[in-house]
This record gives C-alpha cells, sequence and structure tokens, in this order.
C-alpha cells in the first residue's frame, strides 16, 4: 500500500469513527416526537353526563327564570334539579348570569353573554 492509500483508508476510518460517536439516540428522538404529538385526552363518561345534566339545568332555570317564576318556585326547582342530576344552578347576583356547580363545588356550566 502506497502513502496516498493510507491516508484514505485513515481519513475514511475517523469520519466514520466520528459519525458514528455523534449519531443521534432513538430513544430520545422517539420521546420528543410522542409528547409533541400525542393524543388529545379524552373525556370520560362520568364527566360528559354531568356537562350534559348541568346544560338540561341551566335551559331549565333559564326557561324558569323567562317566564316570570317568583324566586320560591326557583329556589325549588334548583333543589330538584340538585336532587335528580346533583348539579346545583346558581344565579350571579353581579351579570344576572347561571352557573352551574356539581357537588363538590366546581363549576361544570355556566352561561354565556350573547352578542
Amino acid at each position: 500500500m502506497n502513502k496516498e492509500v493510507k491516508t484514505l483508508l485513515i481519513t475514511m476510518g475517523v469520519a466514520l469513527g466520528l459519525i458514528w460517536i455523534f449519531k443521534p439516540k432513538k430513544d430520545n428522538a422517539e420521546k420528543s416526537v410522542n409528547n409533541k404529538y400525542s393524543e388529545p385526552k379524552e373525556a370520560t363518561e362520568d364527566v360528559k353526563k354531568e356537562k350534559e345534566n348541568a346544560v338540561v339545568g341551566l335551559q331549565a332555570m333559564r326557561e324558569a327564570i323567562n317566564s316570570g317564576e317568583n324566586k320560591t318556585e326557583l329556589d325549588k326547582l334548583s333543589a330538584i334539579i340538585l336532587k335528580e342530576n346533583g348539579v346545583k344552578v346558581l344565579i350571579s347576583k353581579k351579570t344576572g348570569l347561571l352557573k352551574a356547580m356539581n357537588k363538590k363545588g366546581s363549576v361544570v356550566a355556566e352561561e354565556e353573554v350573547e352578542k
């Protein structure tokens, strides 16, 4: 072997060694892709049912308010909705909009201002 062939082989060996040392690891690449493009979370059946009950309660309360029911009747309706659906409907004193809360006290649904 002459000097040029030896230099070529040494250069090729060093280049391949550097490529092998600095190649990206597969585990890190797969994890970053999975985190970036993960599936959206799906609501459970319990959450769907709770939101549906909240919307029904809000609609019933709004119908009663629009038809001119007095406060005692609205309180009775709110108690019935709480008993049957597990959702408490409250009227905001500031805005007059309705909120539906579950038994734990977190807001499940609320009315929006119509534009």
